[in-house]
């Protein structure tokens, strides 16, 4: 009769107890396949109506439109792109000298290309998690960075795991001595029981205000099946020659649930 009574008891527990990071993995392997079906033929009709729309006023107003087009692609390509002013690489922030890590022109100490590496820890009452990033600009405008992060999660019927995986092409926009300001496109993958691959993008800067300090402030999204990884991040860095000390604020949205807090972090620049 005891037993009975305990497990009656515990029951509810064990029941309510699943975590975040469980409803984050079920929330992520949504697939849109039903949502996009239930709605193909109202859309069928909605295209061929639009494009009649579009094609009668293609004809009324062609030369309004093709100018429009041409000048949202210009107004468009130099905000995004700009003109590929040439920069060179200082061997790390506030070297020499120096503020961030751009240079006009060429000069003894100047680089082509620069490797980054950092680790990173995630503080949270519920989830912790482990994120490491390399970051390897192999020009001045251009560069790879691959990231992964490993949350964790103990509940009341054990411990549950996630692991996110990217790799980001950048453009570095922006390349001058107090300022970098990048977007990237790449992918993410999502391994545990998600294993799922979408299309990524980022967006982020670095300012260099005074020496030793630095603000970075990034934001990516990942789609991953109907639903998306966000992550905004804001940190403060203390730098020491081509080591980096940092503290910040991080953002993770994993689908349904939401997952942020304190980090802590060093970097090293090669």
């Amino acid at each position: 009769m005891k037993r009975i009574l305990l497990i009656i008891l515990l029951l509810p527990c064990v029941l309510f107890s699943q975590g975040k990071l469980k409803k984050a993995k079920e929330s992520l392997s949504e697939s849109s396949a039903t949502s996009t079906s239930s709605s193909t033929t109202s859309n069928d009709r909605g295209t061929r109506t639009s494009r009649n729309n579009h094609r009668n006023s293609s004809n009324n107003n062609g030369l309004f439109y093709d100018f429009f087009v041409e000048l949202g692609y210009y107004a468009i390509y130099g905000v995004v792109v700009g003109n590929s002013e040439y920069r060179s690489l200082t061997p790390y922030p506030y070297y020499n000298h120096t503020f961030g890590e751009y240079l006009k022109g060429d000069a003894l100490s100047s680089k082509k290309s620069i490797f980054k590496i950092s680790g990173i820890r995630h503080f949270n009452k519920r989830i912790n998690g482990l994120e490491i990033n390399a970051n390897y600009r192999i020009l001045p405008i251009f560069g790879l960075e691959a990231s992964y992060i490993h949350f964790s999660e103990r509940t009341i019927i054990g411990s549950d795991f996630l692991e996110i995986s990217s790799l980001m092409a950048n453009y570095y926009r922006i390349r001058e001595k107090n300022i970098s300001l990048w977007w990237g496109l790449g992918t993410s993958y999502v391994g545990n029981d998600v294993k799922n691959l979408g299309f990524a993008y980022n967006i982020g800067t670095e300012i260099y205000p005074f020496k030793p300090i630095s603000l970075h402030v990034s934001w990516k999204q990942s789609y991953i099946n109907s639903t998306s990884i966000d992550v905004f991040k804001t940190q403060i860095k203390y730098h020491i020659k081509n080591t980096a000390l940092f503290t910040g604020y991080h953002d993770y949205q994993l689908g349904s649930e939401k997952n942020g807090g304190f980090i802590f972090g060093m970097e090293y620049t090669f």
